[in-house]
């Protein structure tokens, strides 16, 4: 066992004192969240809750999405579209969008997470926005996607959800 481990653990047992009950009910008081990353390599963004897409993707930003179903949230999906190369985006649905003008050629890679589906105190918008120029989607806590017009247009789609802001 890794020594720091055990020093942990003994600090753990000592803080339970005699005639104190710890239950699991207690830690599981509040959802958990994980971050929701978006990457970049220079010319496609890829935001997942998963691995770094490839090593020519660097970070750009962190987003906390909760892990499991809470009351007011929907499920995030990470999807594939099927009509630009490497345009990764994040849909509420879990068809990713396919309607019959695209005849179902986006993917569904995997479930991201959870968002709260309105605002409320601690929440925070998540825009899903678009480049049109590169066919790229991202998300962004701006609601002009970061755009600096002239020189770049991007879309605002819509708010996919809202992510919990403690500690941000």
């Amino acid at each position: 066992m890794n020594p720091r481990f055990a020093i942990i653990g003994t600090l753990a047992a000592a803080i339970v004192t005699a005639g104190s009950v710890v239950t699991t009910a207690h830690a599981e008081a509040g959802p958990r969240s994980i971050p929701l990353v978006r990457y970049f390599d220079g010319l496609k963004h890829y935001v997942t809750s998963g691995p770094r897409p490839g090593p020519n993707y660097r970070e750009e930003g962190r987003f906390p999405i909760l892990t499991r179903n809470a009351p007011g949230t929907r499920a995030i999906y990470g999807c594939l579209a099927g009509h630009a190369p490497r345009d990764q985006f994040l849909s509420a649905t879990a068809d990713c969008e396919n309607r019959p003008g695209n005849a179902g050629k986006n993917t569904l890679l995997r479930r991201e997470g959870f968002l709260y589906t309105s605002p409320g105190a601690g929440r925070r918008p998540l825009y899903r926005c678009y480049v049109p120029h590169t066919k790229s989607h991202f998300v962004s806590v701006r609601s002009d996607c970061e755009s600096k017009p002239p020189t770049s247009k991007v879309n605002a789609e819509f708010v996919l959800g809202y992510f919990p802001s403690a500690g941000r």
